[in-house]
């Protein structure tokens, strides 16, 4: 066993420390969230408060009926800095402070123990406007698109660890008038593994794209297999430009052309946050509060 231990691939350690659980100062659970956590959460908090104050007149208008907040990998709601032990709200707590307020929250996490301390966390006068639920993110996406009508506007924010979203779940909320905020594992997942999954017939890897036309990009097939090409930043953004292009014809016509990109602190990559919307009016609000990068930004925009 401790050798086995030993053997582990580098990069899954890494994953494997980042989401570790502790508890919080109210004895609940929760995860552990360095600056680049920070970082992306601020991406959400502004874009979801620019997201209301812009939307949110137009349900008295008539143009919406709801304006609701999508969350399927919520986690317990609390984050703890391992390097400060200070501690901070996760995504659907921010969500939940949003003003002026969603209509309705789809709060969702596949572990049960993140479920009850998301719950408990939630403040009474909210448990009204929150749905919280316990499964895959895969399957639990069905239920929540049923209750979205055509006349309800949406924000998703969608934060893998690494290849547990389908590509299918991302294409189910291309169907609704849903703006989604969506961690692309590039670094934690893509880089460190597209090359092992060539060997892997129907692996996690042709999930998260939605297929194996993954293997037909010509950076894959010219790829020499020396550790440069491995590593090279080439193959990397030839799966972004090639994942946004499947999101497009998913039904997600309004892009972020200039990706943001997260690094740890040793300026490693992690993942590049994609913008997708199915209007420009959305896609005006990214570019305007993406000009204001948040505090201790590292990382850097993708062409």
């Amino acid at each position: 066993m401790e050798r086995a231990a030993t053997q582990q691939p580098r990069w899954a350690r890494t994953v494997a420390c980042y989401w570790v659980k502790k508890k919080a100062a109210d004895g609940l659970p929760a995860r552990t969230g360095r600056i680049w956590t920070r970082e992306k959460l601020t991406y959400l908090q502004k874009y979801a408060s620019a997201f209301m104050t812009a939307m949110g007149p137009k349900r008295s208008e008539g143009k919406w009926d709801k304006l609701v907040y999508i969350d399927l990998l919520a986690g317990p709601g609390r984050d703890i800095d391992p390097d400060s032990s200070e501690e901070f709200d996760g995504s659907p707590l921010i969500a939940l402070a949003v003003r002026p307020k969603f209509d309705h929250l789809y709060l969702a996490d596949e572990k049960s123990r993140n479920i009850t301390a998301l719950r408990a966390r939630i403040p009474a006068e909210d448990i009204s406007r929150a749905t919280v639920m316990s499964g895959d993110c895969n399957v639990l996406v069905d239920q929540v698109i049923a209750k979205i009508s055509a006349r309800t506007l949406g924000l998703a924010f969608i934060d893998p660890q690494g290849f547990e979203v389908h590509f299918d779940t991302l294409a189910k909320l291309a169907k609704r008038r849903i703006d989604l905020l969506y961690l692309f594992p590039s670094g934690i997942g893509v880089r460190r593994n597209w090359r092992q999954s060539i060997r892997s017939p129907k692996s996690k890897f042709d999930k998260f794209w939605g297929g194996s036309d993954w293997q037909q990009l010509p950076v894959v097939k010219q790829a020499t297999g020396d550790t440069d090409d491995f590593t090279s930043d080439k193959i990397l953004r030839s799966f972004i430009v090639a994942f946004r292009e499947k999101l497009r014809r998913a039904g997600f016509e309004f892009q972020d052309e200039a990706v943001p990109q997260f690094t740890n602190t040793r300026n490693a990559q992690m993942y590049h946050l994609l913008f997708c919307s199915h209007g420009k009016m959305g896609l005006d609000l990214w570019n305007k509060i993406k000009k204001i990068a948040p505090d201790g930004q590292r990382g850097f925009l993708f062409p």
